[in-house]
C-alpha cells in the first residue's frame, strides 16, 4: 500500500508543478470542521488549487484535521489522539443549474494518525495509509465559497466523514 499512496503523491505533486504558472492557476485556502463516525469532531485548514490546463472543473485539495476524538467511548480508554492529512481530485459534474450550486466527485489519498496511551508515560503510535471517495456540493459566492462534503475512507482511517467549511480566494 505504502507504495502506490507514493506513487499518487508524486504523480500529484507533478501535475500541480508541471502545469501553467501559479497566476494562471485559482488558489484557495480556508477551514473546515469534519465530523467521522469513528474520531467525532475535527477542525483544520484546507488549501485548493485548480488545474485549468486539465479541466476548468479540475481541483487538488489538500486538507488537515485534527480530531477531538471522545475517549470514553473507545475500547481503550485514555488520551486517545487522531488527525488526519488528505490529497484529492475532484471534478465538477456538469448538470444544468438553475443555483449557484456545483456537485463535484473525486478521490484521493489520505494519511491518518493514531496515538493512544500504552502504559505509563508512553504512547503508541500508528500511521495508516489509504484511500479517499469524496462527493460534495460548492457554492461560489462574492468573495469565498462555501462547501459541504462526505468523505469515505478505503483502509487508513476507514469511516465516513462529513465536513463544511469556507474556503478564501
Amino acid at each position: 500500500m505504502r507504495r502506490s499512496t507514493s506513487g499518487a503523491l508524486i504523480v500529484l505533486l507533478a501535475a500541480v508543478v508541471g502545469g501553467p504558472p501559479l497566476a494562471a492557476q485559482e488558489i484557495k485556502v480556508g477551514g473546515q470542521v469534519t465530523f467521522g463516525d469513528d474520531a467525532d469532531f475535527g477542525i483544520g485548514p484546507r488549501a485548493q488549487v485548480s488545474l485549468p490546463w486539465i479541466d476548468p472543473g479540475i481541483r487538488v485539495a489538500a486538507s488537515y484535521d485534527y480530531f477531538f476524538p471522545d475517549s470514553g467511548l473507545t475500547d481503550i480508554g485514555g488520551d486517545f489522539d487522531y488527525r488526519e492529512l488528505n490529497f484529492n481530485v475532484l471534478g465538477d459534474i456538469s448538470v444544468p443549474s438553475v443555483t449557484n450550486l456545483i456537485p463535484y466527485i473525486g478521490g484521493g489519498v489520505n494519511v491518518a494518525w493514531e496515538s493512544v496511551p500504552s502504559g505509563g508515560m508512553e504512547r503508541t503510535e500508528e500511521r495508516l495509509f489509504g484511500m479517499n471517495l469524496v462527493a460534495g456540493f460548492r457554492f461560489p459566492l462574492v468573495g469565498f465559497t462555501p462547501f459541504v462534503e462526505a468523505r469515505y475512507e478505503l483502509e487508513g482511517g476507514q469511516q465516513l466523514l462529513v465536513a463544511g467549511g469556507i474556503l478564501l480566494p
